[in-house]
C-alpha cells in the first residue's frame, strides 16, 4: 500500500483539478466493477452489483492549493487560495501547477502581521505577462511541492497524504467487498477542500442505504502528552464533526466490528473538522453515513504525516463494519 500511496501523492489535484488522479484510481478498481464513470462535478465512481443493501464507499481525492488569478506586466503570478490553504505556508516554497510548470513563491517584505495571498507573487521565470500566460494561463491550479518521504516501513510524509492514503484504503475495501459478492459502490469525490461540494451529488446518483466515508483525522500527538488521536494507535471513528454526528446504530456497528477484530479504536469528537460524511447523509431521503479515518499529523495542510499501519488496520475495520451493517 505504501508504494501505491506514494504514486498517488505525486498527482497535483487541487479542488476542481482532480481528473488525472481520479482516472488513475478508477483504473485501479475497474477490474472489480461492473461499470465506472466520471460525473459532471469530477467525481469518479464505480459500481458492483451484488447481494443485500447497497453500501457506498467514499474518499475525497482533492487537496488544498492555489489558483492563478492575475499576471502582472513583469510576468509575476498573483494567486488565490483553493480551499483552506495558508499564505504563510507558501512563502519561499516551490509550487507545481497542474500542467507541470513550477514556480517560486515570494512575499512582499513590507507586509506586516499575518500574511494573506494579496502579499504573494509566484515567479515562473517569465520575462513578460505574455510569456507567463503561455506558461501558466489564468485559472490554472497548483499546490506547494513537497516530495514524499518515508521513515521506516510505514511512516509517510509529504503533500496530499491526506487523503490519497484514504483513497487507497477505500479502493482496497471496494475490491474485498466486491469479491464477497456484496452490493457496493465507490466514489472518489472531488471538491472536498472547498466545502464538500461534490460528495452529495455522488450520493444522489448512487442512492446508497449505507456509506462509509474514509478520510484523514487530525492527530494531536505532537504537542499533547495525553492526545485523543495518535499515529500508530489504529483507525478512528469520527463521532462528530462540524457537519454531522454519527447515528448511534452506525457507531455501535463500528465498535462491534472493532471488538470482533480485537482492534483498538480511536474516536474523534470535533466541532472544527469536516469530511464528506455530512453531505452524503443528506442525499435524497438520506442514508446512514459513517466517517472512518486514519490519524494524520497536520491533516488538511500542504504537507502531512501518516502511518500506513493505521490505514491497513482501517481496511480490516471498514470491511468488518460493512459486513456488520449488511448482515
Amino acid at each position: 500500500m505504501r508504494d501505491w500511496v506514494m504514486r498517488l501523492m505525486d498527482f497535483v489535484a487541487p479542488s476542481g483539478s482532480e481528473a488525472a488522479v481520479v482516472q488513475a484510481l478508477l483504473d485501479h478498481v475497474r477490474d472489480a466493477a461492473d461499470e465506472t464513470w466520471v460525473d459532471a462535478l469530477g467525481n469518479g465512481m464505480a459500481r458492483k452489483r451484488g447481494e443485500g443493501p447497497h453500501l457506498m464507499l467514499a474518499a475525497h481525492v482533492d487537496e488544498p492549493g492555489i489558483m492563478v488569478m492575475d499576471i502582472d506586466d513583469r510576468g509575476y503570478l498573483r494567486v488565490v487560495s483553493v480551499g483552506d490553504a495558508q499564505a504563510r505556508e507558501c512563502v519561499g516554497r516551490l509550487v507545481r501547477f497542474t500542467n507541470g510548470t513550477e514556480g517560486l513563491v515570494h512575499a512582499d517584505p513590507s507586509a506586516k502581521g499575518d500574511l494573506d495571498f494579496d502579499a504573494l507573487v509566484v515567479d515562473v521565470g517569465a520575462q513578460s505577462r505574455e510569456e507567463a500566460e503561455r506558461m501558466v494561463p489564468i485559472g490554472t491550479a497548483g499546490a506547494v511541492h513537497v516530495p514524499p518521504v518515508t521513515w521506516g516501513n510505514d511512516m509517510v510524509t509529504g503533500r496530499a497524504v491526506d487523503n490519497r492514503l484514504g483513497c487507497a484504503v477505500a479502493a482496497e475495501v471496494f475490491h474485498k467487498l466486491a469479491a464477497r459478492g456484496l452490493n457496493v459502490s465507490i466514489a472518489f469525490t472531488a471538491q472536498n477542500a472547498v466545502g464538500a461540494r461534490a460528495a452529495q451529488a455522488a450520493a444522489f446518483q448512487l442512492e446508497p442505504q449505507y456509506a462509509l466515508v474514509i478520510d484523514g483525522v487530525t492527530a494531536d500527538d505532537v504537542w499533547h502528552d495525553d492526545p485523543a488521536v495518535s499515529l500508530g494507535k489504529g483507525p478512528v471513528l469520527k463521532v462528530m464533526d462540524r457537519a454531522t454526528v454519527v447515528p448511534l446504530d452506525g457507531k455501535r456497528a463500528v465498535e462491534r466490528a472493532a471488538d470482533g477484530l480485537h482492534l483498538a479504536l480511536q474516536h474523534e469528537v470535533s466541532r472544527d473538522a469536516w469530511s464528506d460524511t455530512g453531505a452524503i447523509q443528506l442525499a435524497k431521503t438520506g442514508c446512514m453515513a459513517i466517517g472512518l479515518g486514519y490519524p494524520v499529523r497536520r491533516a488538511g495542510a500542504f504537507a502531512a504525516t501518516a502511518d500506513v499501519s493505521d490505514a491497513k488496520r482501517l481496511v480490516d475495520l471498514a470491511v468488518a463494519t460493512a459486513e456488520t451493517l449488511l448482515g
